[in-house]
Order: C-alpha cells, then sequence, then structure tokens
C-alpha cells in the first residue's frame, strides 16, 4: 500500500498507457478470443482472491466480536467479561484488566487484520492483473508479426509502416516491464523474505503437531502452510509467463515472412531482432530470478 502511494502517478501514468494500448487493440481487432480469455481469467482469478482475503479476514476476526456482542445483549446485567477473548492469539507485555485496554488491543488487531488484507490486494491483485495485460500485449505483437507481409493486397509502404508501428510497441513494452520489475522489486522481495520465514516456521509447527498428533491445530498450520505456498507460485507462475510471453516476440520476429521484402524492410527487422535477442528476466533488484524453476530448487 505504501508503494502504491508513494508511486500513483507513475502507477497511474502506466494504468493510462495500457488502457491506450488494450483499446487501440481492439479498435484494429488484434484482440483474439483466446487473449479474451485470458483477461477474464485474470479477472475472475483477481475477484476470487479478493472475495477470499475479505472472508478469510471476516472469519478470523469475527468470534471476538460475537462474544463481545453475545454479552452486550444478552448478559448486559453482569458485570463479568471474558477479556482474554481478543482476535489474535498472542500474549502481550501487560495485563488487559479493563474495557479501555480491552478495545485498544481489538483496535490495533483489527487495523493489522485490514493492513494484511491491503497487503494481499495491493501485491497479489494488482501483480496479476498488470502482468497479465503486459503479457496479452505481447501476445497481440507476436500475432502481427506472424501475420505481417501475409496479406498480399498490401503495399511495401504499408508493410513499412506496418513494421515500423511494431518496432515502437516493441519498445514501449520492453519499457512497461523494465517499468513493472522496478514497482514490484521491493513488494517481491518482501514477499520473499517473508514467506521463506513462514514456510520454515510452519514446516516446523506441522511437524511438532504430528508429532504430538493435535490434529486441530495441524488443520490450521497445514491451511497457513498452504496458503504461504500459493502465494509464492503464484507470483513466480506470472512472473516465468511475463518472460516466456517477452521471449516469444523474438521468436515471430525470426518467422515472420519479411526474407522477400526490400532493403528499408530488411533494416528495420534487424533492428527489431537485435533487440528482441535481450533476453528478459523477472529478477528482485537484480539478485533474485522469480521463476518456477528458480522456486523449486
Amino acid at each position: 500500500a505504501i508503494r502504491c502511494w508513494t508511486h500513483r502517478k507513475e502507477l497511474f501514468e502506466f494504468l493510462r498507457q495500457l488502457k491506450i494500448l488494450w483499446e487501440t487493440a481492439n479498435s484494429n481487432n488484434f484482440v483474439t478470443d483466446s487473449i479474451l480469455e485470458t483477461v477474464l481469467f485474470a479477472k475472475s482469478l483477481k475477484n476470487y482472491l479478493t472475495y477470499t482475503c475479505i472472508a478469510l479476514a471476516v472469519s478470523y476476526g469475527f468470534p471476538a466480536y460475537i462474544v463481545l456482542g453475545s454479552h452486550l445483549i444478552f448478559y448486559r446485567d453482569q458485570y463479568f467479561f471474558n477479556l482474554s477473548i481478543i482476535i489474535y492469539p498472542v500474549d502481550y507485555p501487560f495485563v488487559i484488566d479493563s474495557y479501555g485496554v480491552y478495545f485498544m488491543c481489538l483496535l490495533f488487531e483489527q487495523i493489522a487484520e485490514l493492513l494484511a488484507i491491503v497487503y494481499w490486494l495491493c501485491g497479489d491483485a494488482l501483480f496479476i492483473q498488470l502482468t497479465t495485460h503486459v503479457c496479452v500485449q505481447c501476445r497481440i505483437l507476436v500475432n502481427r508479426l506472424h501475420d505481417i507481409n501475409k496479406i498480399n493486397i498490401a503495399s511495401c509502404e504499408e508493410n513499412n509502416k506496418e513494421l515500423t508501428d511494431i518496432i515502437f510497441r516493441h519498445h514501449q513494452l520492453y519499457l512497461h516491464i523494465c517499468w513493472l520489475q522496478k514497482f514490484f522489486s521491493p513488494i517481491a522481495f518482501f514477499v520473499t523474505l517473508i514467506n521463506g520465514a513462514n514456510l520454515c516456521f510452519s514446516l516446523y509447527r506441522v511437524d511438532g503437531e504430528i508429532n504430538e498428533q493435535n490434529w486441530s491445530n495441524l488443520l490450521i498450520n497445514v491451511l497457513h502452510l498452504v496458503a504461504v505456498l500459493g502465494q509464492t507460485i503464484l507470483y513466480c507462475k506470472y512472473a516465468d509467463t511475463l518472460a516466456e510471453k517477452f521471449e516469444e516476440i523474438s521468436y515471430a520476429v525470426y518467422y515472420s515472412n519479411w526474407s522477400h521484402c526490400d532493403k528499408k524492410f530488411k533494416t528495420m527487422m534487424v533492428m527489431i531482432i537485435r533487440r528482441a535477442q535481450k533476453r528478459y528476466q523477472f529478477t528482485i533488484y537484480g539478485i533474485i530470478t522469480l521463476n518456477l524453476s528458480q522456486f523449486t530448487r
């Protein structure tokens, strides 16, 4: 959330450029059914992730409010209330012996829960949406390269104009990917460190619960372990897909129908070939490569 707020102008400008690219591609009939399915799948996954995060957060903090509400409604005349019923199973370094301290602890835990929701939505959901739309633009560029020179009625001037626009879009996509990597580097770095520590602690807790045969706590720790693994795999998968889709542009350049074209067209093809030869990998500050093969090592 802090990253999104401090870079909100750049983020809004990036979203505006993606909107222009999508509208331009749609108006020129570059959006195929498979591309549309990819976008709709990412949208549904984002919605599912959003609803799941909100539902888990509400269900996690709801029991404390149920106990408090039932006490105020049905046992209002009783002065006794268990002040140890809070949201998180933590031990505070002070005694909760008054309603003021109790509500302050509840407020603190509720803010922490809201920040956790914002962390999931501003990190994971935004990463899914942005990487998907950049991948879609890469696929559109690949389709345009495959179709170039296939229409016999197109003149050399029209082909040169089409290739000039493709070269410009390719450079624009490369800048978008570089900005995307720069923007998400601190977020992905934080996720990598936190999830690495969480995986170690969760595996340790799962092993301990199995040895103690505490099956109720085992289920909780297994669900937490699956959630941490799922979040890590999500980042690696979409970063890996982005690298693959951008690399497909280089293959599309090589296999496009350009050998019989004029010298100007071939010169422009050499320009985009040299630029497309640069292999891209989504890295975190140039240190950690974020992909599925790196995750499984």
